[in-house]
């Protein structure tokens, strides 16, 4: 009852109940979810396909933001993306908010694909299809260059030294931004996603101004916020952009 989002009761839910009447979803959709990478949930079971982590370290033998010992590795796992007092204060994480794990990509994979019907957690919005885990954002945040990797592989492009991904994603979901405008390196890889046929959804921000990059580029969906009446919550960015 509290997903009120996915009801037909309120102005600016999306009525998910009604539209399941008239399909649940299709079993061949991947969504790929470019966040903080995955935790195993038991309402996740099943719909996670094996992803990536293209969170890099700060050096070669630095990886205090990636939090994982490595740079990129094909496990996406989530090993939190906390900040304490005392990384804020000085070395890789300096003036970086301090704040605890956010588990946030866990979060979005859920609200698109938790196992629907089966009264525990909460329900996603496709019962069938999967999730493709990309882990682009570790501590205080991530790479422009490890976003566009990331991006370009979930969509089944090619990425130097890596292997094709075998489960292309026709829809990504990146969850994430930052001010300013787009840049020429996301440009590019935008012009090349919309070529191969892929819908990139992104978050407009949370910082009340402008829309923030990646979603003020052309050719990405640019999202915002809303409250249950209908009105723009008070964080969310918005803009011409």
């Amino acid at each position: 009852l509290s997903q009120w989002y996915l009801q037909g009761v309120e102005t600016s839910a999306t009525n998910f109940e009604d539209a399941w009447d008239t399909t649940t979803g299709a079993a061949d959709t991947v969504i790929a979810v470019l966040d903080t990478g995955i935790l195993e949930h038991p309402d996740l079971a099943g719909r996670a396909l094996p992803g990536y982590d293209f969170v890099d370290g700060e050096s070669s033998t630095s990886f205090v933001a990636a939090n994982d010992g490595d740079g990129w590795d094909d496990d996406p796992s989530d090993p939190g993306d906390w900040v304490t007092s005392a990384e804020s204060q000085s070395g890789p994480l300096r003036d970086c908010d301090v704040s605890s794990s956010s588990w946030h990509g866990t979060r979005v994979a859920a609200m698109i694909a938790a196992t629907t019907d089966n009264a525990e957690g909460i329900a996603g919005g496709m019962w069938t299809g999967k999730v493709l885990p990309v882990r682009v954002l570790g501590k205080c945040g991530g790479y422009d260059s490890d976003i566009i990797a990331g991006m370009r592989w979930a969509a089944g492009l090619p990425v130097e030294d890596l292997p094709l991904n075998p489960n292309p994603a026709r829809i990504l979901n990146v969850s994430l931004g930052s001010p300013g405008s787009c840049v020429p390196q996301y440009r590019t890889a935008f012009t090349e996603l919309a070529e191969a046929g892929v819908l990139v959804v992104a978050s407009a921000g949370n910082d009340s101004g402008p829309v923030e990059t990646p979603a003020n580029c052309s050719g990405v969906l640019a999202v915002a916020g809303l409250r249950q009446v209908g009105t723009k919550v008070g964080y969310s960015s918005l803009g011409s952009e």
